[in-house]
This record gives structure tokens, sequence and C-alpha cells, in this order.
């Protein structure tokens, strides 16, 4: 039975190029057809030219080789670049598509996966299931011509010589049916095991301070070390299985030329065949038995490939984002909770929440884990609400198209998340349409402008991955600048002045008040020195909800939220 997700990727992707695979199938038969054809010219020059004397063959045999060599090196060559070229067509079609699926996937769906998994599966199990229709089934189809064709063959030249020739077919059939099943099954434990190393590097790679600083370096040694066990093992079972079979493959191999010699020899000692004829089975049995050999390799080959396929489908299965096409319009930036509940990994975050955030400045208070992080990912729709609504200015946010919610909504976290490139395409990723100019003065307003020009490059000073080459401060205020340059009525803050200096800390503050007044800001913070005694402060308990018994963390102002 096939697979349900082999037939989505094939209906996916494969179909619209089934003309380029029978182009390649074509090819491959052109390939094999001096294989085809030699060995009866073989015969017709042992029976005829060396036996017979007709000298007169001699150079039609001879051009009728070479010509089969032009043919079959000229189709070898546009094969292999066909398949190549469609090799690499599908992997840059099949990536594309599936980064796509990521990016636009809900992010409580694409967090079920760790980023080395998701690496793995985007780029490593993505050729391997191109693997399968580009090479591995073209391989098959020819496998299954190269012993068809010779089979008949020897038919037409002593059926009673290619039935007892063949008869060792049943003993490949029989150990592919077996191996094939235990390939697959330890392929998908491999799969799973490789996904988990590159989750556990990722990582590792990424805190390598942590390590130094705590002198965890034979702590993560062994953590590695057991990974790279479980990798080592499984991968050791495979090359164990898979040279188990390709061992019995060859001695199978042996058992029709055994049968060729012993029956054939008698054949043509007797009279009953030619040499030519007996030459010619040597040839055809070698040619047929090769695809046999190869077809079993083919087919374990083929069933170790298949769980890439679900590991694939796993990702488009992944809940996307809401499509709504309404837009937002908003006025005074008014944000309200209504009876919001929110659970994420079996675990419940908000219970009932009920809350206001209004234009101006707005602060979320409460111990670790209780949603404040989270409050903030639902109003800019990273998460969703499992049930409860969320409205600004009175609009539900679930039914608003995300994209015209995005535009509206900035939101600065506490690790800024920078990419690799320079301070100049960080800032600008606010606003792709921005002039130069407008970077610059948005870098002024967030007082990371004078730091800038003191670089060597300016502008264009590269950060490095995740920003390792500028302080926290910095990261912050870059953050802060691209969220400014965006431009957006509501701005939303979460924690991003608990890891930096003071004076970077009292920049990015001084820029916040001079934005409450156009904007609907939310900061949600642990610092109580930096709460405005004028703000309006919303208050979580230890279950998500809103506390009204407690007091505001600076003072009870009328407008608190209760």
């Amino acid at each position: 039975m096939i697979k349900e997700s082999f037939k989505f990727f094939f209906s996916k992707f494969i179909r619209k190029h089934i003309p380029t695979l029978i182009l390649i199938f074509v090819l491959s038969i052109f390939t094999l057809l001096f294989s085809f054809i030699s060995p009866l010219l073989i015969r017709s020059l042992v029976d005829n030219v060396f036996v017979g004397r007709v000298q007169g063959l001699f150079i039609y045999i001879i051009l009728a080789i070479i010509g089969m060599y032009i043919v079959s090196s000229i189709s070898s060559y546009f094969n292999s670049y066909v398949t190549g070229k469609l090799s690499l067509v599908l992997l840059k079609e099949v990536s594309e598509s599936i980064f796509n699926v990521v990016q636009f996937a809900s992010l409580k769906s694409s967090q079920t996966i760790k980023v080395g998994d998701m690496i793995t599966r985007i780029m490593g199990n993505t050729q391997i299931a191109i693997n399968i229709p580009v090479r591995i089934i073209p391989s098959l189809f020819m496998s299954v011509v190269s012993i068809v064709v010779p089979f008949a063959i020897m038919l037409t030249l002593n059926y009673k010589l290619a039935i007892i020739v063949m008869s060792p077919v049943v003993l490949f059939a029989l150990s592919s049916a077996i191996f094939g099943k235990r390939m697959e099954k330890i392929q998908k434990a491999f799969l799973t095991v490789n996904a988990s190393i590159y989750s556990f590097l990722k990582e590792n790679l990424s805190i390598i301070p942590l390590v130094k600083v705590f002198n965890l370096e034979s702590w993560s040694q062994n953590r590695f070390n057991h990974q790279i066990n479980d990798y080592y093992g499984i991968s050791l079972n495979y090359t164990k299985i898979s040279s188990l079979n390709s061992s019995l493959s060859s001695l199978i191999l042996g058992v029709p030329i055994v049968l060729l010699i012993t029956f054939g020899g008698y054949m043509v000692i007797g009279g009953t065949i030619s040499l030519g004829t007996f030459t010619a089975f040597l040839s055809y049995t070698s040619i047929f038995f090769s695809p046999i050999s190869q077809l079993s390799s083919i087919w374990t080959s083929y069933k170790s490939s298949l769980p890439a396929f679900d590991r694939l489908k796993e990702i488009y299965d992944m809940e996307p984002e809401n499509n709504i096409d309404d837009v937002i319009a908003i006025k005074k930036g008014i944000i309200t909770f209504e009876n919001v509940w929110f659970s994420y990994d079996n675990r419940t975050i908000l219970k009932g929440f009920n809350a206001t955030f209004i234009h101006g400045l707005n602060y979320i208070v409460g111990d670790n884990g209780t949603g404040k992080s989270t409050i903030l990912k639902l109003i800019c729709s990273l998460y969703s609400a499992d049930k409860g609504n969320i409205k600004i200015d009175g609009q539900d946010i679930n039914e608003i198209k995300r994209n015209s919610l995005i535009k509206n909504v900035s939101m600065i976290f506490s690790d800024p998340y920078l990419f690799d490139g320079t301070i100049y395409e960080n800032i600008r990723i606010g606003n792709l349409d921005a002039t130069k100019e407008e970077i610059i003065s948005v870098s002024k307003l967030v007082n990371v402008h004078d730091f800038i020009e003191s670089t060597t490059d300016k502008y264009d000073t590269e950060v490095g991955e995740n920003g390792l080459m500028l302080s926290s401060g910095e990261k912050q205020k870059i953050a802060l600048a691209r969220a400014i340059l965006k431009n957006s009525p509501i701005i939303l803050l979460d924690e991003v002045t608990k890891s930096i200096d003071k004076d970077s800390r009292d920049s990015i503050n001084n820029v916040i008040m001079n934005l409450m007044t156009e904007k609907t800001v939310i900061i949600v913070t642990h610092n109580s020195n930096e709460i405005n005694i004028n703000s309006n402060i919303i208050h979580l308990d230890e279950d998500g909800e809103l506390d009204g018994s407690v007091k505001p963390i600076v003072s009870p102002l009328p407008d608190v939220v209760t």
C-alpha cells in the first residue's frame, strides 16, 4: 500500500514533472541499448565469423558495436544531466514550499518541532524524499526492463535453459521483502536521532559562553557523547543489516552462474546449443541478475526513505494562521481581553482573563510564569486564544487579516532577535521602504546613532550572529529603532530593559515616555522602579488571572484595571 504522505508529495510536487520523468526513462532505455544488443552481436561473431568463417560480417559487427557505444554514451550524458537538474529543481521547489509553510504556521504549532529537527526536515529529509521519484523509481523501472528484456531474449534462444537459469529469482524476492521492512524501521529511528543531534548542536553552540562561565565543558561533552552514541548504535545496526543484505545478494548471484555452467555446458557438449548461444547466455545472465541484485538494494533504499515523507507531511499538517480578509481600523488603540483562556503544552496559562489596555502607557506585572509575555503574543496574534475575545477598538482580532493586524502592532522581545547582517539592515526590516535618512532619524531618537558613527563601518557594521558583536543595550536600542521605524499605533515591549546597563535603560525609558502620548504602549517588566505612577497597571497572580485583590506595585491608582 502506498503511504498517504507519499501520495501527498507526489500530487503536490511530482505530478507536474511527469514529462521530465518520462524523458529520463526513455534516455535510460537508450543507455541500456548496448547491453541488450551486444550479446546477440557477440553470438553472431562467435557462430558466424569465428566458427562459420563468414568474414564479411566482421566489419558490420564492429561498426554496430561502435554505434551502440556512441548511442549509449550520449544517452547516459543527457540522462545524468536531466536527472541532476530535476533533483535541483525539486529541491528548490520543495524546500521553498516547506519554509513558506513554517513561516506562516501558527507559532504554537511550529514550536512543537525543535529548530535543529526542522532544519533536517527542510533540507536533509527533502533530499531523501526527492531521491525516490527522481532516482530510485527510475532505477527500479530500469531494473525491471533490464530483467524482462534479457529474459525474453533468452527464452527465444533456449527456453529450457532460460527457466533453469532464472529459478533463483525467488531467493532475491524473499531477501528483498525481509530486509526492506527491517530497513524502513531502522531508518525511521535513524532520522529521529539525526534530528536530535542537529537540535543539540544548535542549542549547545549558541550557549558556549554559558558553558565556559559555569565550567560545564565536561557536562556538555557527556551530553554530546550520549547523543552520538545513540547515532552510532542505530547507524551501526543499519550498516549491519545493509551489509548482510548485500552479502546475501552476492551469494545468490552466484547460483545462476553455477546452473548455467552445469546445464549449459552439458548442452554445448551434447550439441543442443551452439557455443555462441552459450556465450550470449553468459552475458544475458549477468545482465539479468545484476539488476535483480540492484533491485533488492533499490527496494531497501526505497523502504528506508519512506519515513522522510512522513516527517515532511508533519510540517504541512501544522496549524496555519488565520486567513481572514477583513482589515483593522485603529483610532484610539484600546485593547480589551474578554474572558480569555489560553493553554500551552497541556498547561493552562490564562484562565478567564479580563483586562483593558488604554491609549498611552500600560504595564503588565507579575511573577514568572503568570502569562505576561503570553498576553503580548496573543495581542500580535503569535498565539491564538483557546476561547474568549481580544478586541482592538472593539474589533475582534480573530476576525482581522493578520497582515493588517501586524502592520498596526510592533513588538520588542527580551531577546531582540538580530540577524547576521549590518546595523542598517537590522533597523530597516521595521520598514523595508524606509530611506536612509529615516533610519538615521530613528537611530538618533533612540540614542544609538553616536555609537553607530563611532564604529569603523558605521551603519554597514556587521552585528554577527544574533548580534554577538554588540552589547545588550546596543542590541535593544536597535530593536527599538526598527519598532519606531515601523510607526505602528501599538507597541509591545517584553522585558526589554532587564539585562542592559543603566544608561541604555534610561535612554530606552525616555524614548518610551515620548511615545506614550501618541501610541498604545504595553510594557512587561519586573522592575517596579521603572513603572510610571500615572500609567495603567495590570497585575497577574500565579494562576494567570487578573488579581483584583493585589494592589498595584507602585500605588493604588484610580485607573488600575481590576
